[in-house]
């Protein structure tokens, strides 16, 4: 038991129904969902961690039912020398989907990644690598606590992938205090018939001397080669 540092189980469903008239020819409609997660986390042994979630999507209507289920795992090893801290991970996705309850199979979407990290000082930076394999459904699930489901992820503009998609990301980031990031990241991702470009920077700022807990970022994203477009966001959280 002491290797569990967080694990959680939550069970949610939620319905809805709407009753029309006779004459229509849908004379009611009806929704439920549910949703089910659970999160393990190991605590470090020796430097190495693990994790693994899943979740859990149902939805039924009137007329079609969907089923959903997202698996993650991951491992991730920390180490350091006198000046150099290092990360080592990697990761594994997948996706099983079905449009009808009735439907004799699922349609699957796996995909993995891996990510090295190194941090010196005030500077970081690391370099990571995805693939989506075959499938009917890109790498674009939802998971609860989780960002990103694959380390190559741009600033804004992409987090995950369609099938037979090959990712690489480099990241250099420099605080010069504790409190201010400044950053920038360049993603590259060869898709079957397009290949597209991420150029972004990022920049997160904890503005603890005007509020306790409030935190700006300022991010910006080009993407290039074979599409064209530009993103710019504004983050402003606070806790209290």
């Amino acid at each position: 038991m002491d290797a569990l540092l967080d694990g959680n189980l939550t069970h949610k469903i939620s319905s809805n129904y709407k009753e029309g008239d006779e004459e229509e020819e849908t004379p009611f409609s009806s929704t439920k969902t549910q949703k089910i997660l659970f999160h393990y986390q190991t605590a470090p042994l020796g430097g190495l961690k693990l994790e693994v979630a899943t979740q859990s999507f149902a939805t039924e209507t009137h007329q079609t039912s969907t089923d959903n289920t997202i698996y993650y795992t991951e491992a991730l090893y920390h180490g350091n020398t006198e000046d150099i801290g290092y990360k080592l991970s990697a990761n594994y996705y997948a996706d099983t989907y079905r449009q009808s309850l009735m439907q004799g199979g699922f349609e699957t979407t796996n995909a993995f990644g891996t990510k090295a990290q190194m941090n010196y000082e005030n500077f970081g930076s690391y370099i990571a690598y995805s693939k989506v394999l075959s499938g009917a459904r890109g790498a674009n699930g939802d998971l609860e606590g989780k960002d990103h489901l694959l380390p190559t992820s741009s600033v804004l503009s992409s987090n995950n992938y369609t099938p037979n998609t090959a990712a690489y990301a480099v990241d250099v980031n420099y605080s010069p205090r504790k409190d201010i990031t400044l950053g920038s990241r360049y993603v590259i991702a060869n898709e079957v018939q397009t290949n597209l470009s991420y150029t972004g920077v990022y920049s997160n700022f904890q503005l603890n001397e005007i509020a306790k807990g409030l935190n700006l970022g300022l991010s910006y994203d080009k993407t290039g080669i074979d599409k064209q477009s530009d993103q710019f966001s504004i983050n402003i959280k606070s806790k209290f």
